[in-house]
């Protein structure tokens, strides 16, 4: 299903059919670099990842696949409910795809989505210290610094807060 478009790109649900660009998303250790996900042993590791999706989000919203119009795969988003219901943001794109504003596009309409369709008042993004490609596409979207806070397994990762 598709869940948000833009000029560029399409946000849609993760499906079986994506499990070899997820395959390759996560093995790449420049893409792992500041994230605490570990790679995938293979394809069939991918297709239970995206299987089990449900239960990764037990608390709602979702995990997307992020596409160009032409049906070129680029990466994955996602917007997590946590326990104390706070909404995190998070993306992650094929390093071929980076550079090209793609990262910008997506947090935009993720951000449409979250503060239009779910009347989120706020939704946070966790940002490694060191991941400073991402903090510029946060502080280019608008995220203004909240506070530090842990992040898997980076202990002073920058907490970053979107608010309509």
């Amino acid at each position: 299903m598709i869940v948000a478009t833009t000029e560029r790109l399409v946000l849609r649900d993760l499906e079986e059919r994506d499990a070899a660009d997820i395959l390759l998303l996560n093995n790449d250790p420049e893409v792992l670099k500041y994230v605490h996900d570990i790679p995938f042993a293979n394809v069939a590791a991918a297709r239970h990842w995206i299987a089990d999706i449900g239960r990764q989000l037990p608390l709602g919203i979702g995990r997307w696949a992020i596409e160009r119009h032409d049906g070129t795969w680029i990466g994955r988003c996602s917007l997590r409910r946590q326990a104390n219901d706070e909404v995190l943001m998070g993306y992650r794109l094929l390093r071929e795809h980076w550079g090209k504003g793609y990262a910008s596009e997506a947090v935009r309409v993720m951000l449409d989505h979250a503060f239009n369709v779910h009347r989120l008042p706020y939704v946070a993004s966790k940002v490694a210290r060191d991941n400073i490609a991402s903090q510029r596409v946060v502080l280019k979207n608008g995220g203004r610094f909240w506070k530090e806070d842990a992040c898997g397994h980076f202990t002073d990762a920058l907490v970053y807060r979107f608010e309509l």
